[in-house]
């Protein structure tokens, strides 16, 4: 069973890194130089900042609700003592909300 699953995610990371050089030519074109800043640079960044906010958001509100339920997993024992998630939490929360509010400038 472990043995198919590290297949399964080996393959799918091959996956991903063979499509990199899409990805490369589609930031080439993008770029087209330091000299000034074109609206479409400005939107394409926009719209990666609002997806990491919304997905930081999304991590701490899942920290939070997962707080209690996976020291088996890991061999960790919390004892009733969950501040560090807390912390952790606000600070995605924060950084999530900060980069939402640069895509909405």
């Amino acid at each position: 069973m472990y043995r198919i699953a590290a297949i399964s995610l080996f393959s799918l990371l091959l996956l991903v890194l063979a499509s990199e050089p899409a990805l490369a030519n589609k930031f080439t074109t993008i770029s087209g130089g330091v000299n000034g800043m074109s609206q479409e640079k400005v939107l394409f960044l926009k719209k990666i900042s609002l997806y990491t906010g919304a997905f930081l958001l999304f991590l701490a509100g899942l920290a939070l609700l997962t707080r209690n339920r996976f020291e088996g997993f890991i061999g960790y024992v919390s004892k009733g003592d969950v501040s560090s998630i807390v912390k952790g939490a606000t600070v995605l929360t924060v950084i999530g909300f900060i980069m939402m509010l640069l895509a909405l400038i």
